[in-house]
């Protein structure tokens, strides 16, 4: 109920009331003018968003979270007269992380009839997501603004906003354990492994890999496929158990650990390693290992679309993970280190081989509960002792740091069995 129809409703109710107590004509005639204005301005309102048409064009470039995002509309006039009262509204809701949206809102100018006009609205995503555009909203008013109609018009759009992944140092300052340079066979070749044979291109493939003998043979394209370095490999474990997070929206320790996996893993792919992000819910195809631009798109979907699981224990799916692991491997374990549990899964195959980096996330510990206070404590010291890097992430932003100083510190290689 706006300002104005309340100053309306109030003057005819006084107009009328002193009418009737003086036996006054005219004050009854400015109450029926009043009751007059309030009908009059209630027909023109439901009139009003008929008189123009809204429609929307999502982004197509790929959108990431913290990042604007510009969504192009349009509106046209339909009508006969100059409307100068309208604005636009756009809602982005996530579909994915609770209680995360953005709304953008815009006033427009005055629009002559049969006119069009295009503009964009900028939204800024929080979080990463699926989330859901629209419909958007026409929000117009009568003329003298007593009453505002909003309706929505055309079609919702959905946008997947990917993880914001962080520029890291290079891996080789902040692996722990065997580099790349040692363990390689005799028909290991220097950037891509050793040779496992020859199969079909497909869409992605590198065209330095292209066996032109075979190709020209066959008449079709054919690649050489090669047998990861294990030393090359980076296993990436993300601790996805509801139970285990706390915070909400852009600033839980999900969301941290999100990035900082995604950050993990573009570093890796960006060396040309073998990279793999395992962790409940995840699709198969990223839970193993792949390379190259592909890969790094099929990791950040996955990412994006990522939900807490209801499992309430990590330790448990870390130490069936960690069995499949290949020995001489890069293991990086993404949590909050809220279970005990955890320190003899990750101590216990301590060795040569590859190596282990723990990454433990910390939040706002007021929305914690009384658990997050002791266990990634005593998780951390442990882990210590045992020689294996670990390194405290508070908010997303603190990941590069976080792994400049697991790397400074050196320590005990990890091997996984």
């Amino acid at each position: 109920m706006s300002r104005n129809f309340r100053i309306f409703v109030f003057a005819a109710l006084v107009f009328a009331t002193a009418g009737f107590m003086n036996d006054a004509t005219a004050l009854y005639v400015l109450a029926g003018v009043c009751i007059a204005v309030i009908l009059i301005a209630f027909l023109l309102s439901q009139l009003a968003l008929a008189r123009l048409r809204l429609w929307m064009r999502p982004p197509v470039a790929k959108a990431v979270a913290g990042a604007p995002i510009t969504v192009t509309l349009g509106v046209s006039s339909v009508g006969g007269i100059t409307i100068s009262s309208a604005a636009v509204e756009l809602a982005a809701e996530n579909l994915t992380v609770e209680g995360v949206g953005d709304v953008a809102r815009v006033l427009l100018p005055p629009m002559p009839p049969a006119s069009e006009l295009d503009f964009g609205l900028e939204l800024r995503p929080a979080t990463r997501g699926r989330y859901r555009l629209g419909p958007p909203l026409l929000i117009d008013t009568d003329p003298i603004g007593m009453f505002e109609r909003r309706a929505e018009q055309g079609a919702p759009a959905e946008l997947l906003v990917f993880p914001r992944a962080y520029d890291l140092p290079r891996v080789a300052t902040w692996q722990r354990g065997l580099g790349r340079a040692t363990g390689r066979g005799p028909r290991a070749r220097r950037d891509h492994g050793e040779f496992r044979g020859i199969r079909e291109h497909t869409p992605g493939d590198d065209l330095r890999h292209v066996h032109w003998k075979v190709t020209a043979h066959v008449g079709e394209l054919a690649v050489k496929e090669y047998e990861p370095l294990r030393h090359d490999v980076m296993s990436i474990h993300l601790d996805m158990a509801a139970s285990n997070h706390y915070g909400g929206g852009a600033q839980s320790t999900l969301e941290t650990a999100v990035s900082a996996a995604a950050s993990i893993a573009r570093a890796g792919l960006a060396e040309q390693r073998s990279v793999a992000v395992v962790g409940d819910g995840l699709p198969v195809d990223v839970t193993r290992t792949g390379a190259g631009q592909p890969h790094l798109q099929r990791i950040m979907i996955a990412l994006a679309e990522a939900r807490p699981t209801q499992r309430t224990s990590f330790s448990e799916a870390l130490a069936r993970q960690l069995r499949s692991v290949p020995r001489g491997a890069s293991v990086f374990i993404i949590t909050t280190a809220a279970e005990e549990s955890l320190i003899p899964v990750i101590t216990g195959n301590v060795g040569s081989g590859g190596s282990v980096t723990l990454l433990v996330v910390e939040g706002r510990v007021l929305d914690a509960d009384e658990r997050f206070f002791t266990a990634p404590r005593r998780v951390r010291e442990a882990v210590q002792a045992a020689g294996i890097g670990v390194g405290v992430v508070h908010r997303p932003e603190d990941i590069a740091e976080a792994l400049t100083i697991v790397g400074a510190r050196g320590g005990r290689a990890v091997g996984v069995f």
